[in-house]
């Protein structure tokens, strides 16, 4: 994995250099190995490198291929350029490399745009069409590797964060939609907005085109869930056999596509826990494993160390915890938010950047559970709607929302308030769904394509990626994502959820394990706001910075203030935490 960018200029004026540098330093810690850049009179493009697959320096980038007249950049990993690389050499090229990057630019010139409709991966690229004048630029199914981008009538730029298109703060405004999602969905802008107005991202399963002659900007999906047919003749033993062949395949490419040893992120939950079993079932030996614990206050407890130890023993795993003090994780706040693309309010951003900032002192790249919960129907949350009267989307609304729009009316300076924008997106979103789904299937789906981009799949590569970590999540393989959307959802939230998973499990993992009580990762000293984090939110919250930003109704947050712990989210965040979140965000990345 690696980061990216890129400016076109549409004008005649040379691309400044000191935007040029602000940009690669911007993405420099999602590849520490190697970076360089390509410029010709209207175009720059600059990659930073973290060597995973062919670490020569044959797969650096910027890589151009003189015969065609191409360019690339590129972030992510293509697992079956192996077997694309074949059928291209049968069809008379010739590679000067041996990774996947040279694979894609290659299948685009041959496959054209559909070229994307062949790969097995994750990723987002440009290439530039020298001869033709013309960028290419995608994201794959699932969005799992992120692609920001604005235009103006100058030019267009790319990037794989929002920080290397900042370039001057009085042209950075908040989009009143976008922050109404952000504090509805749990910190959540559905592509391709962004929290920012004149940056976009992106959406999953598309790609760009952009012309410099024409100036022409051209935006195309390729991918959908909508063709996904539910499959109502499935017998259990059936779909438990083929989720075991799927995501032992999804365990396997992961591990064998580097050239680099991969670990796994082990929680302790059955997730993490049962990628490691598999992976040793098909004998992948000497696995590292890692896991992070905070501590613990009140009744919030901070780690599964216990559970992680179990597994660790029980599989024979090289494992590694880390015990993260308060000291430790009250220094790093700042430098959390600092690398987040967007304000993610999730507790757990400091837990995965913590833990990645250690674990990349060892790995290049593990594999961690993010998805399974979406996919298989795990959280508290789905059987509570499928048990609650009214309509899909109030529904949806009474337990996903974090707030509702009177609520958010009360928090949010009334300048900022217009419609409850949130209320109509999740309308529109499923409306637009198959009308021979139930509802669950719905919410699946909508979780699926949409909300777990912007929020653990987001907050997983961003904080990872900050230490040059490369993460991959087997749960979220297209093949077996499009399998497990073909069973009715109602069959997947019996016993508490993730029914056919646990069933799974039975033949890896003790009944103990799999069917204790879910443990969502909190970090304690983020939910229960005591001593220094309280300070700290606080200065956030009553500094001049947040008063003339003149986003939040001053005598609500004098209210949160005076109660730091009674007001929580509907899954179970601390509303001041969020609240502050997002100010330090914006003082640490938009006010520098």
């Amino acid at each position: 994995m690696c980061g990216i960018c890129g400016t076109l200029r549409f004008d005649n004026e040379k691309i400044n250099d000191k935007q040029a540098r602000h940009m690669l330093d911007s993405i420099k810690m999602r590849g520490p190995d190697h970076t360089d850049t390509f410029s010709t009179e209207n175009l720059y493009l600059g990659h930073s490198r973290l060597a995973v697959i062919d670490p020569s320096n044959k797969s650096h980038q910027p890589m151009k291929d003189d015969i065609l007249n191409m360019v690339i950049v590129f972030n992510g990993v293509i697992y079956n350029y192996k077997e694309l690389r074949i059928k291209l050499s049968k069809k008379g090229y010739n590679f000067f490399s041996d990774g996947d990057t040279e694979v894609i630019l290659k299948s685009y010139h041959y496959y054209g745009r559909d070229c994307v409709k062949h790969f097995d991966g994750v990723f987002s690229f440009c290439i530039y069409d020298i001869t033709n004048q013309q960028l290419f630029l995608s994201r794959d199914r699932l969005g799992i590797k992120p692609l920001y981008y604005k235009i103006d009538e100058m030019s267009f730029s790319f990037a794989s964060n929002t920080a290397a298109l900042c370039q001057n703060k009085d042209v950075y405004k908040i989009d009143d939609e976008s922050l109404h999602y952000h504090f509805t969905l749990h910190s959540v802008v559905p592509a391709p907005k962004t929290i920012l107005r004149d940056i976009f991202k992106l959406e999953p399963g598309s790609y760009a085109i952009i012309n410099l002659k024409d100036k022409n900007f051209f935006k195309q999906s390729y991918y959908s869930f909508n063709s996904i047919q539910l499959n109502k003749k499935l017998k259990e033993g059936d779909i438990i056999s083929s989720i075991e062949q799927l995501l032992i395949e999804s365990i396997k490419k992961r591990f064998n596509t580097a050239d680099v040893d991969v670990g796994v992120l082990l929680s302790g939950g059955l997730d993490s826990s049962l990628i490691v079993a598999l992976a040793e079932s098909i004998n992948l030996s000497n696995i590292n494993t890692y896991s992070i614990g905070f501590p613990s206050i009140e009744q919030e407890m901070g780690n599964e160390f216990y559970y992680s130890d179990l597994i660790a023993n029980q599989f024979n795993t090289n494992h590694q915890k880390y015990s993260i003090t308060s000291d430790h994780l009250f220094k790093a706040l700042d430098d959390v938010i600092k690398v987040m693309p967007e304000p993610m309010s999730s507790q757990d951003s400091s837990a995965f950047y913590l833990l990645a900032k250690n674990v990349s002192l060892h790995q290049k790249v593990v594999m961690s559970g993010q998805g399974a919960d979406e996919l298989f129907g795990g959280y508290f949350w789905y059987e509570n709607m499928m048990n609650t009267p009214g309509n899909d989307i109030d529904k949806f609304k009474v337990h996903y929302f974090d707030q509702d729009h009177l609520d958010y009316s009360k928090s949010i300076n009334r300048k900022h308030i217009s419609r409850d924008y949130t209320t109509d997106y999740i309308a529109t979103a499923f409306s637009n769904e198959r009308e021979d789904i139930g509802f669950i299937d719905k919410v699946l789906r909508l979780d699926l394509s949409t909300l777990i981009i912007d929020d653990p799949v987001k907050r997983v590569d961003s904080m990872t990626m900050a230490s040059g970590l490369e993460t991959r999540v087997p749960f979220l393989d297209i093949d077996l994502v499009e399998f497990v959307l073909s069973i009715p959802s109602s069959k997947k939230i019996n016993n508490n959820g993730k029914y056919h998973l646990k069933k799974l499990a039975e033949k890896y993992l003790d009944n103990g394990m799999i069917y204790r009580d879910k443990f969502y990762f909190p970090v304690p000293p983020l939910k229960i706001l005591k001593d220094k984090f309280l300070k700290y939110v606080s200065n956030i919250l009553l500094s001049e910075q947040c008063a003339d930003r003149g986003v939040y109704n001053r005598a609500y947050i004098s209210k949160l203030l005076s109660k730091p712990n009674s007001c929580f989210t509907r899954l179970n965040g601390n509303k001041l935490w969020h609240l502050a979140l997002f100010e330090r965000w914006f003082q640490l990345n938009i006010d520098t």
